[in-house]
């Protein structure tokens, strides 16, 4: 039906040439005004089948209160309502031609950058702001109805809500139809899904949950079909957003269950504006980690562990007793053990000096057995021999004794030479 309308000349002056977008409400086409040399915006109004005649001049009277309300507004983020039409028995809004994709394309394509989320929700916040002002009150705001153009290297890029089929001027009645759903129910703010009128902290709610799916890719209360939608945002609690970074604190202020304690556009203004001027956070360096495999560690050459920056760096953990020591499994040692194994031990004689050296380097550590306990080799004298002169005992503690003083007399010449080295200096600088 659409394609049989192409090239039509609506009301003698509009030249219907592609469409650009469908949704539940109409169409929109790309148009030509013939009279002053223009692109603009067509919108034709569909009208539901089986409607009785007060649904139909419902749908008309809310048609021509979008073009009403939408002239009413003069601002750069707002799509311009040029002219209404009634013709073939419904009636064609006439707009500002905005050459632009709208935000949901942007999310179809993959998560947008928060920096640049916070600028589309600043922006948008300001055309609320704006239509608020003049007592009006958009009740429909949801990615496909916010348009951005193209990314500019000079003047950036320009967010337009549009789209203000349902929206409420102060002071008119309100509008119901039996059957139609206001509004888009991932979108629609708890208070409206219990029933109650629109205020505009409803508009605030809607474009927190707006650039929740910018940034997560999907409404918080996105759900499978409408009903399940309006339960979930009027039970459960918002899902903390993943991806949001700086825009964390003003999502989860705009999405407060409760308008009186939802964050007010005075409020949510100046944060998307310090979010918008962030810096992009960078991606962690990747982690380099040990070698696992055996063919990876040379056997002649010793083990370096890899730098790692000053950023990174960790102190080593205090020394601890040798009873405490465990070799912890995940990192790798390399472990020198004597193979005291049947396989390697000689065939006659003792294992020990004849004993065959091997290196293992060990991924999962296991225990081994334990081994019958041997005492040394000076403990096997017989108890009557330890302590007399000239056994190994007697040796091993006079070999000990004469080492410790050694030491301590290492220490004490120490000390006094830098005792003496100070007193030097200190002489040698008086005048």
């Amino acid at each position: 039906m659409a394609q049989g309308r192409q090239g039509h000349l609506l009301g003698n002056r509009y030249r219907l040439d592609t469409v650009v977008g469908r949704g539940g409400m109409g169409t929109v086409w790309q148009a030509y005004d013939t009279m002053l040399d223009r692109e603009v915006a067509v919108k034709e109004v569909l009208l539901p089948p089986g409607l009785s005649p007060a649904d139909r001049d419902v749908l008309y009277e809310r048609t021509f209160r979008e073009a009403r309300a939408s002239a009413r507004l003069n601002h750069p983020s707002v799509v311009t309502v040029h002219d209404v039409i009634n013709e073939s028995g419904r009636p064609w809004l006439v707009m500002e031609f905005v050459r632009a994709r709208s935000l949901q394309d942007l999310i179809d394509q993959g998560r947008v950058p928060p920096r640049r989320a916070a600028e589309i929700g600043r922006q948008t916040l300001e055309a609320l702001r704006h239509a608020h002002g003049k007592g009006i009150l958009h009740r429909d705001v949801k990615p496909s109805n916010v348009l951005i153009t193209d990314i500019d290297a000079d003047r950036g890029f320009r967010a337009v809500l549009t789209d203000f089929g349902i929206a409420q001027v102060e002071g008119d009645a309100t509008l119901t139809q039996t059957g139609l759903v206001m509004g888009s129910p991932a979108y629609i703010p708890p208070e409206r899904a219990q029933g109650e009128r629109a205020v505009p902290a409803s508009d605030l709610w809607a474009l927190g949950a707006t650039l929740y799916a910018a940034v997560e890719g999907r409404s918080p209360y996105e759900r499978s079909d409408a009903m399940a939608s309006l339960a979930a945002a009027l039970s459960e609690p918002v899902p903390p957003p993943r991806n949001a970074g700086p825009l964390r604190d003003v999502l989860m202020g705009l999405l407060a269950r409760e308008p009186r304690h939802r964050m007010t556009a005075d409020q949510a203004l100046p944060k998307l504006v310090e979010a918008a001027r962030a810096p992009e956070a960078r991606p962690a360096p990747p982690v380099r980690e040990f070698p696992t495999a055996l063919d990876e560690t040379k056997l002649d050459e010793p083990f370096e562990r890899p730098r790692r920056s000053p950023a990174r760096y960790a102190p080593p953990p205090p020394p601890v007793e040798v009873s405490d020591t465990v070799l912890d499994s995940t990192e790798v040692e390399t472990v020198t053990r004597e193979d005291t194994g049947s396989a390697h031990r000689p065939t006659g004689g003792r294992g020990g000096a004849d004993s065959e050296a091997r290196t293992v380097v060990q991924t999962d550590w296991t225990p081994p057995p334990p081994r019958p306990y041997t005492p040394a080799t000076w403990q096997q004298q017989p108890p009557q021999t330890a302590g007399r002169p000239g056994s190994p005992q007697d040796r091993y503690e006079r070999e000990r004794t004469k080492t410790i003083a050694i030491v301590t007399v290492a220490v004490i010449l120490v000390v006094v030479a830098v005792l003496a080295g100070a007193i030097i200096l200190r002489m040698q600088m008086k005048p």
